[in-house]
């Protein structure tokens, strides 16, 4: 199977996965990520898929610059939630600084939302230093700009983790 602008995929039939090879994300500085690709092989519009990728692999990390804040507000949550159960916590004072405590994942999900406008969202998973048990999630809607981030929890929107329609275009609820 093939998918531009991904190329050749490799079936992974025990989760129902297509899989790239790793390709350099320039959003993410070239740093390398497999992507999974979720239900395309039956879906009734597959080149969405298709464009979600491609929307995705035209980022630059201004995308992410552009939610510092909300990824800071995730960390203080975190931190305060540590600090309550008597944990140590890393000490992040800007939020420029929550980049130098992200490490970017290997792998990209790729997959239509169930719920609402059933689009094409792009999921990358971090790890992060103030929350080493649920890391960080990005989700990007169609490709093109984030739409949620927290914990992983594998919700596409924070209306579909609270049940909440208000929450639709929220990028970052706290859990507080």
């Amino acid at each position: 199977m093939h998918i531009a602008p991904l190329g050749p995929l490799t079936e992974d039939t025990e989760n129902d996965w297509l899989i790239s090879a790793p390709i350099a994300i320039p959003a993410l500085d070239g740093h390398r990520c497999e992507f999974l690709i979720e239900g395309y092989p039956d879906d009734p519009r597959p080149q969405e898929f298709s464009d979600a990728i491609t929307h995705f692999l035209e980022l630059d990390k201004s995308v992410l610059l552009a939610v510092e804040k909300d990824i800071f507000a995730y960390y203080q949550d975190c931190a305060q939630f540590a600090k309550s159960e008597g944990q140590e916590v890393i000490a992040i004072d800007t939020p420029e600084g929550v980049w130098q405590h992200i490490q970017f994942g290997e792998e990209i999900l790729v997959c239509r939302r169930q719920t609402a406008e059933q689009g094409v969202y792009v999921l990358l998973e971090c790890d992060c230093d103030w929350n080493e048990v649920e890391g960080l999630q990005f989700v990007f809607k169609d490709g093109k700009v984030i739409h949620k981030l927290g914990p992983f929890d594998d919700f596409l929107s924070n209306a579909d983790v609270y049940g909440l329609p208000e929450l639709e275009h929220v990028i970052y609820q706290s859990r507080g």
